[in-house]
């Protein structure tokens, strides 16, 4: 006679050990939007209201100008977070810390400042921006508004490196130069060196300084898409993963988003990449569901001549620590960041 009572009890705790605060995407798909072939210019599109971000689902791959995804990509890892700690802004960490890893935070919290191209932050010796015709300007508050043709942010500094990251900030479109086609938008480079410039110089190695231009690239894209993919010289990229979001619309104006980009490696040589969004601007430290998420496990290649020229397979998987992390952008009038961090962490189990 007691069954009925032990059922009751397993469901109730069943139902207290679910976490309202890391949560998988809910049931809002909406009509999606094609994806582009290719990342090239599009029209500025006109502003929409704000949808929500479709859940992750399958994912298409487009040409991109080089070649194809094969075989050797694979489905995602479920990439579960497993724990429920703060960083230093109240902002929810998905993943582990390493202990007595590196960790970055922007300090915008005081000395009210404005950063241009080539300079380094006084306040933050590892905050560099780069690019051209870019202004960072830093009221003091926590926040920071960023303006200019090229935008370059670098994290990090020529003798140190970053693994398995996890970077999070809360970044606000808010609008773009006429010309800016709505193909480009928030983008952060993972795993990269300082080789995003002209062929002018040779590396280490006697290469072209474009070699160490390698990074795993994320977009969101202000038409609306989710685009993963991977630099392997600059500027010649992989074929795109992209994901639609916003249920056909896009990215959203004058709304904080909070954005992880999450790179971290896999047994048997693989990466992981996930992005991972959160529409509460961080109430009770997020309600984070992810976006996006790609394994690097071979088959994502660039034209092997020019990969040839790196001494580099075509599809070189990037498995090694490296010096920076970027933030970018292209033909903003105003955008505004905040509570960025970055962390070393340790990969799920």
């Amino acid at each position: 006679m007691r069954a009925p009572h032990i059922v009751l009890l397993l469901l109730a705790l069943s139902a207290g050990c679910s976490d309202p605060a890391v949560s998988d995407p809910g049931p809002w798909l909406e009509e999606p939007l094609p994806a582009e072939p290719s990342d090239v210019a599009s029209p500025t599109e006109d502003p929409v209201p704000p949808g929500r971000p479709v859940p992750p689902g399958d994912v298409e791959v487009s040409d991109g100008g080089t070649e194809p995804v094969d075989g050797g990509t694979e489905s995602a890892d479920s990439g579960t977070p497993v724990v429920d700690d703060r960083d230093v802004f109240g902002t929810r960490n998905l993943y582990p810390s390493v202990p007595q890893g590196r960790t970055w935070a922007a300090r915008w919290n005081a000395h009210p400042r404005t950063l241009k191209v080539s300079q380094q932050d006084p306040y933050d010796p590892e905050f560099l921006l780069r690019g051209s015709d870019h202004t960072l300007e830093i009221p003091g508050n926590g926040t920071a508004r960023s303006s200019g043709e090229t935008i370059r942010f670098y994290i990090g500094t020529p003798d140190k490196t970053w693994l398995n990251t996890e970077l999070t900030v809360y970044a606000m479109r808010v609008s773009e130069l006429s010309s800016t086609p709505g193909s480009t938008g928030f983008e952060f480079q993972t795993r990269t060196r300082d080789g995003h410039q002209e062929a002018s110089t040779r590396n280490a190695e006697g290469l072209d300084v474009r070699c160490d231009g390698h990074a795993y690239s994320y977009s969101l894209r202000f038409d609306g898409r989710a685009v993963l993919q991977k630099e392997l010289k600059h500027p010649t990229y992989t074929s795109q993963v992209t994901k639609p979001l916003w249920g056909g619309h896009s990215l959203p104006r004058n709304t904080w988003v909070g954005i992880k980009v999450i790179t971290y490696n896999l047994p048997g040589g693989r990466v992981k990449q996930e992005l991972w969004l959160d529409l509460t601007d961080g109430v009770n430290g997020g309600t984070w569901e992810k976006a996006h998420e790609h394994v690097d496990a071979g088959g994502w290649s660039i034209p092997a001549e020019v990969a040839a020229t790196c001494r580099i397979r075509a599809d070189q998987r990037l498995t090694a620590p490296e010096p920076f992390i970027i933030l970018r952008g292209h033909g903003i009038r105003e955008q505004w960041y905040k509570k960025a961090t970055v962390r070393e962490i340790q990969p799920p189990p």
